[in-house]
């Protein structure tokens, strides 16, 4: 039990990590990082997601049990941009909204490059967290799988 409450806690990292990209391109990687810095950011995450993955065995014997406490905070973001983006039809400006907007802060430019493959006329940022949960979870599960082969 104790260790799935430290796997919630760490699936809130996202956030934190969505807050600081938020502040640092708001002041200073706007002028001195290059254009390249949105990758690392994502890919962090994603390795962060995926050594998690490999860690769990120790941690939690079910795959379900892992997959549901690591990525429970993504999917209640994931619910909350899609409450606000097509049932409100507006962003709320109170803190929940932005929290929902900065858990996926980090993996955007590598969501928005994976739906560059589907043609469409319009790309909104409830697409982009679709995706963005989907390789979260996909980074997590092979992360476990990885971990149980060793």
């Amino acid at each position: 039990m104790k260790m799935r409450i430290i796997l919630v806690l760490i699936g809130v990292l996202p956030l934190l990590l969505g807050f600081i990209t938020d502040r640092l391109t708001m002041t200073v990687w706007l002028y001195t990082f290059p254009a390249g810095w949105h990758w690392f950011m994502g890919l962090f995450v994603l390795l962060l997601w995926f050594v998690v993955g490999m860690v769990s065995v120790k941690w939690v014997n079910s795959k379900r049990a892992f997959l549901i406490c690591l990525n429970a905070a993504a999917g209640l973001a994931l619910i909350l941009v899609l409450l606000q983006e097509h049932i409100i039809v507006r962003y709320w400006g109170e803190w929940i909204g932005f929290l929902s907007q900065f858990f996926y802060l980090p993996l955007t430019y590598i969501s928005a490059r994976l739906l560059r493959i589907i043609p469409m006329l319009t790309l909104r940022f409830s697409y982009v967290c679709v995706v963005a949960f989907c390789v979260l979870l996909l980074s997590s599960f092979l992360g476990r799988v990885v971990g149980e082969r060793r």
